[in-house]
């Protein structure tokens, strides 16, 4: 227990330090030095009617009052700060919406959905149908169309967006109700088609998609289906004819309610094309044309619209020929194929049979003005580019050469086309040779050269083909000397 250094009237009676009493006017302890005065000052007594200080001072009134008022504020703020926040949220959603659940923005979406094939595929359709319930799984009919044929899906979109319909008005772009009680909710309105399905043999099983749905028990049997979905379905009737299983089986794109006969029953026909095309007949092969040209049907079994189309590999070239289609179920038909680029024999011969006569009459004149066939056409006209072909240059400076050349009295040019070949989707290779009769005064000189020439076609009537380009590679076929 330290000292008492309690005060009396007096003042400080005993040293704080070491208790050795001191007097008032002691100011420092007179055994211990302690600095008595500055123990007076700090603990002196307070003036009356003034706060007393306590061990622990507390800061001012006005001072609490002040950080009081601070945390209101900082309160205050983080309300406002957090008013403003969700204000811009609220703006920032509703504009983001706006354009989320636009028109255009929802349309690709759907779109996007139809060519892939999504889980949510069904998410962008509806119907007024009530016997009609959009699925994933009924939506594939549909899905099945655009993947056959991707230029429909681009037809899809514009037509959505410009007319707001498609396929006949089975589909349509509407709104159907809101999201989230704001936004437009912009559907594919689907009408859906009923189809009846005829059959002209009893007992004859009719599928749907592989799926058996009925069986004829009349000669002549009708089966009305739907709802559907527009869009593409495998539909077939078989049945046992003369002991022999006849099938009726093609792919339809349903977009209209109508009625489809399923005759069973075949037709015979014969299809020409270039050796080596394989022919299909509702998108299924059937083999190839051999070196006749001609691939024979015989009792084929008939359908509907039956398509048939050549397909001729060039390497890893793929090109098909224009479809046709048997339309008529009574007699034979004859189907040849036509390649856009097949350039035919007549037009072949002509083109090179024309080339021959301009070269003649230039290599005896020596002036291009002479380098023309009997009905005028100027060399350069066969040629793609005219004047500017590279190729044409080429017969020219031949020309000139031969009509300059001193031991040659005249020159006789002639060609025969020796095969064709087609090349692409607006090309042909025609294989050709020409003969030069080279006149050297006491006898002809004969030389035969075998080239390759990438023919195109055109719109000309009067000069229909046109030589594009000339293999670098040739072959000589005969060189020999006949007396006059």
């Amino acid at each position: 227990m330290g000292p008492n250094t309690s005060n009396g009237e007096d003042g400080l009676q005993f040293c704080p330090n070491c208790g050795q009493r001191v007097t008032d006017n002691d100011d420092f302890c007179p055994n211990c030095g302690y600095n008595l005065q500055k123990y007076r000052q700090e603990n002196e007594t307070p003036v009356p009617n003034q706060p007393v200080h306590a061990t622990n001072p507390q800061k001012p009134a006005s001072q609490t009052k002040k950080k009081v008022r601070t945390k209101q504020q900082k309160r205050h703020r983080r309300r406002t700060l957090l008013a403003v926040f969700v204000v811009i949220l609220a703006i920032g959603g509703i504009t983001y919406g706006e354009y989320y659940y636009s028109k255009a923005s929802t349309l690709k979406r759907a779109v996007a959905a139809v060519k892939n094939n999504q889980s949510d595929l069904h998410d962008y359709f509806y119907t007024s149908d009530p016997n009609l319930k959009l699925t994933n799984g009924n939506l594939q009919p549909l899905t099945k169309y655009f993947n056959q044929n991707p230029d429909k899906l681009l037809s899809f979109k514009t037509q959505l967006t410009g007319l707001g319909t498609f396929d006949n008005r089975h589909l349509s772009y509407q709104k159907n109700g809101q999201k989230f009680l704001i936004f437009p909710n912009w559907k594919i309105k689907v009408k859906p088609v009923y189809v009846t399905l005829t059959v002209n043999k009893k007992n004859a099983q009719i599928k749907e998609n592989t799926t058996k749905i009925a069986v004829s028990n009349t000669p002549h049997y009708s089966k009305k289906i739907g709802p559907l979905v527009p869009g593409s379905y495998q539909l077939a009737s078989s049945a046992n004819l003369d002991g022999h299983k006849l099938t009726n089986s093609n792919t339809y794109h349903l977009n209209s309610n109508q009625i489809i006969p399923l005759t069973l029953k075949t037709v015979s026909f014969d299809v020409s094309g270039p050796a080596g095309t394989h022919v299909e007949i509702n998108s299924k092969d059937q083999g190839k044309i051999g070196d006749s040209g001609v691939m024979a049907f015989k009792d084929f079994p008939w359908t509907q619209e039956m398509k048939v189309q050549g397909i001729y590999q060039n390497g890893k070239k793929s090109i098909s020929s224009e479809p046709r289609v048997i339309s008529s179920s009574n007699g034979n038909h004859d189907i040849s194929l036509v390649f856009k680029g097949l350039v035919s024999d007549d037009d072949a011969d002509t083109l090179f049979d024309n080339l021959s006569e301009a070269m003649t009459s230039y290599s005896d004149s020596g002036d291009l003005d002479d380098a023309t066939d009997d009905d005028g056409d100027n060399m350069s006209s066969f040629f793609v580019d005219g004047d500017s072909s590279p190729y044409f240059g080429q017969f020219r400076h031949m020309g000139k050469s031969y009509y300059e050349n001193d031991d040659l009295d005249g020159i006789k040019v002639s060609a025969t086309v020796d095969s064709i070949k087609l090349d692409s989707e607006n090309s042909s290779d025609v294989t050709y040779d020409m003969k030069y009769e080279f006149d050297t005064g006491g006898h002809y000189h004969i030389q035969v050269f075998r080239y390759t020439a990438n023919v195109v076609k055109n719109d000309d009537n009067d000069n229909p083909v046109e030589i594009q380009s000339i293999s670098n590679q040739y072959q000589k076929i005969s060189d020999y000397d006949k007396a006059y």
